[in-house]
């Protein structure tokens, strides 16, 4: 398979898996799961000029949409998984930190809990509520921690009906821009 096919056939399964969000019901919020990955990546790309932190963005709840194959495991952790096989170790992490940023920015602002949705803050307690000091600095250590808090910032408010969505044009470049530095590096 050449370069061009293979990103390619990368573009056509994401797309796909982000297509099949679009009837996933996002527990009580009131966008769909595709709505809220592409809102979420709009926010992002006001913000962030980093392509992988981006297309983290749009992806971060993919693992909703590949659930059929791991019930069980979190969302957030098969995302980063097929994430990262796909777009490389920093888009998975992005992808898989998403929830503990949250648990993160609970421990660390005082405030932040009080600007999370209701359906966010039940998914709070499931996912084990505020982060111990442990969890924070592990956290930290990670070269992209801050990142991750941009990501799940945006994810906070990338909840509202009709809200300002990237493109499906802007992820296929996205994706074909994460997967070709991937490729060469």
């Amino acid at each position: 398979m050449t370069e061009v096919d293979a990103v390619e056939s990368l573009t056509s399964e994401a797309l796909d898996v982000l297509r099949r969000m679009e009837d996933l019901p996002y527990g009580g919020e009131s966008v769909s799961q595709r709505s809220h990955g592409l809102q979420t990546g709009w926010m992002l790309r006001r913000e962030v000029a980093d392509d992988e932190v981006i297309l983290a963005g749009v992806l971060h709840d993919v693992g909703r949409a590949l659930r059929s194959a791991l019930p069980r495991e979190p969302h957030e952790e098969t995302g980063q998984r097929w994430c990262a096989s796909r777009f490389g170790e920093k888009v998975g992490f992005l992808v898989g930190a998403h929830v503990a940023a949250k648990r993160v920015l609970v421990a660390t602002e005082p405030d932040y809990a009080s600007t999370l949705s209701a359906v966010s803050v039940t998914t709070l307690r499931i996912q084990g509520g505020s982060a111990t000091p442990d969890d924070v600095r592990a956290f930290f250590s990670s070269p992209w921690a801050n990142e991750a808090l941009a990501l799940r910032r945006a994810d906070d408010q990338a909840k509202s009906l009709g809200g300002e969505e990237i493109s499906e044009t802007d992820v296929v470049d996205l994706i074909i821009s994460v997967a070709s530095r991937r490729q060469h590096s």
